[in-house]
């Protein structure tokens, strides 16, 4: 995730709702880098937008990181079982003892 919509996100849940200006002020950042990532964050459906002011969805931004953890945890095995089933190229030129 991008820093900067990650500090948008933990803005978001720790002060409530905000609008556009109210963060980028917090967070020392220009309006139009904060609308643009809010619009991103927005269409990813981990923040809303109502009566001019952005709100995190708690919900949705678990899930997100559910999702994400799972697919890491998943990568993590797929590379141990790799790891695993090459040990039969220690003999490759690669690990030659040359």
């Amino acid at each position: 995730m991008n820093r900067t919509r990650s500090r948008l996100i933990r803005y978001l849940i720790t002060h409530g709702p905000a609008t556009c200006d109210e963060v980028a002020a917090a967070l020392n950042v220009s309006a139009s880098s904060v609308r643009k990532h809010l619009t991103l964050l927005c269409e990813a459906g981990m923040i809303s937008l109502g009566s001019g002011t952005y709100r995190a969805r708690p919900d949705r931004i678990e899930r997100h990181l559910a999702d994400l953890a799972a697919t890491f945890q998943s990568a993590g095995s797929d590379f141990r079982n790799r790891v695993t089933d090459d040990s039969h190229l220690s003999g490759s030129a690669f690990h030659s003892s040359e």
